[in-house]
C-alpha cells in the first residue's frame, strides 16, 4: 500500500502528500474550530464577527491548510538553495511532521550544509512577517485571526528548527559547525549524541507536562539516530568497490525458459531472483514478486521473457557500492547484475552489502576510523 501521492511538480521538484498528513489537516481543524473563541483571546484578536459552528471550522481548516503550505515553503527554499549548489532534488514529501526534502545526498562541505539548512528557518519567518502584515490590514476578524495565529505558528517552525538536533536544521548547522575542524564522521556523532540529549530532556518535560512532547522526543531521538547510521553507513561504502564484494558465480536464466522450470529452479538453488542473459548479454532480471503476477493455473503458458523486468539498472565493478545502497533503496530491490562491456560478470546483493559493511565497520572501528 502506497503511504504517500504526487500532488504535482513546482520547478521540476515532484511533491508528494503523505496520507498521515491528511488526518493532521482534519485534526487541526477540528481542534481550533472547537476552540476558536479562546485560541482569539489568547493571541489578542477580536473574534466579534466570527460565527460559532461551520464558519470557525472553516476558519480551522484554513489555518490547517496555511501551516502545511507555510511548511511545504519551508521546504521549498531548503530545495531551491541546494539545487542552486548542484544539489540533486528527488522531491519533497509533507507529512504528519512536517516536510522533507529529499536530497540525492547532503553535501559534506560546512559552509554549504549551512547555507542549505539556515534557510528554512529564516524563510519561515519571512512567511511570519508577511502574515503579521496582512493581518494588520485585514478589514475582516476572520481574516486577520488566521494570519495572526501563521504568524506564531510560523515563528515556531522557525524556532523550532533550530534546535541543534536531527532531524532539524539546528542540527545540520551544529554538524557544518563541529565539521569546520574535525572529520564529518565524527561531527556527526557529536550532533548526534546532543540531538538525543535534547530528546531525552523534551521527553522527561513530557512526562510531566505535556504527553505530545514524549511523540516529538521519540521522532527526535530516532532522527539523531539514523542520520549517525546513515553517515556511517556511506563512510565506510564510499571506500568499496563493487567488484570487491559481488558475486562472480552467477546463476541465470533464458527468456525462453518456462515459468514451471524457472520454479523448479528456485526451488533447486534457493534463490528467488536471477539475470535473464540471452546471447552472453543480459536482457533482463525476474524474481518471484514478477512470477506471481500469473495465476497459478496459467504458469504453464508463460516464459522468463514475457514476465521479466526489462527495463535493467546495471552497475559496472568499478561503481561505488554506496551509489548500489542507495538505489537499492530508492528502488526496494534488493540485487543489481553487474555488467563490463555488456556482459554480465556478477551480481550484488543487499546481503553482500550488510556483510562487507558489518565487516569493514568492525575493522574501522578496531583501527579507530581508517580501513
Amino acid at each position: 500500500m502506497k503511504t504517500s501521492f504526487k500532488i504535482g511538480e513546482i520547478s521540476g521538484i515532484p511533491v508528494r502528500l503523505h496520507i498521515t498528513l491528511l488526518f493532521v489537516v482534519g485534526f487541526i481543524a477540528w481542534s481550533i474550530g472547537s476552540n476558536i473563541f479562546q485560541i482569539a483571546e489568547i493571541i489578542g484578536v477580536d473574534p466579534s464577527g466570527i460565527s460559532p459552528g461551520i464558519e470557525s471550522y472553516l476558519i480551522g481548516a484554513a489555518m490547517a491548510i496555511g501551516l502545511f503550505v507555510s511548511i511545504f515553503l519551508h521546504e521549498m527554499a531548503h530545495s531551491l538553495v541546494a539545487r542552486g549548489m548542484g544539489v540533486n532534488i528527488e522531491e519533497i514529501t509533507l507529512w504528519i511532521f512536517g516536510g522533507v526534502s529529499n536530497m540525492e545526498e547532503i553535501p559534506h562541505e560546512p559552509d554549504l550544509e549551512t547555507k542549505i539548512s539556515i534557510v528554512g528557518p529564516f524563510t519561515s519567518l519571512g512567511i511570519g512577517v508577511g502574515c503579521y502584515l496582512a493581518g494588520i490590514i485585514s478589514p475582516i476578524n476572520s481574516l486577520a485571526f488566521v494570519f495572526t495565529y501563521l504568524v506564531i505558528l510560523n515563528v515556531f517552525l522557525a524556532a523550532f528548527n533550530l534546535i541543534p538536533a536531527f532531524p532539524m536544521d539546528g542540527g545540520r548547522i551544529l554538524r557544518a559547525t563541529f565539521a569546520r575542524g574535525e572529520s564529518y564522521i565524527s561531527a556527526t556523532e557529536k550532533a548526534a549524541s546532543i540531538g538525543k540529549a535534547f530528546a531525552f530532556v523534551m521527553g522527561v518535560f513530557g512526562i510531566f507536562y505535556n504527553p505530545f512532547l514524549i511523540l516529538i522526543a521519540l521522532f527526535v531521538f530516532i532522527g539523531a539516530s539514523q542520520e549517525a547510521q546513515g553517515v556511517m553507513v556511506r563512510d565506510v561504502l564510499n571506500k568499496v568497490k563493487v567488484k570487491d564484494i559481488m558475486s562472480e558465480d552467477v546463476r541465470t536464466v533464458s527468456p525462453n525458459m518456462g515459468l514451471r522450470e524457472f520454479l523448479d529452479r528456485v526451488l533447486e538453488v534457493q534463490h528467488t531472483g536471477f539475470p535473464v542473459v540471452e546471447n552472453e548479454e543480459i536482457v533482463g532480471i525476474i524474481t518471484m514478486e514478477d512470477v506471481k503476477k500469473v495465476e497459478q493455473d496459467r504458469v504453464d503458458e508463460f516464459t522468463v521473457g514475457d514476465v521479466m523486468e526489462r527495463d535493467v539498472f546495471c552497475f559496472t565493478p568499478e561503481s561505488n557500492v554506496n551509489d548500489v545502497w542507495q538505489m537499492m533503496a530508492k528502488k526496494d530491490v534488493g540485487r543489481f547484475p553487474v555488467v563490463s562491456d555488456r556482459k554480465l560478470v556478477g551480481i550484488i546483493t543487499r546481503s553482500d552489502i550488510m556483510r562487507s559493511f558489518k565487516a569493514l565497520s568492525e575493522i574501522e572501528r578496531y583501527r579507530g576510523g581508517e580501513i
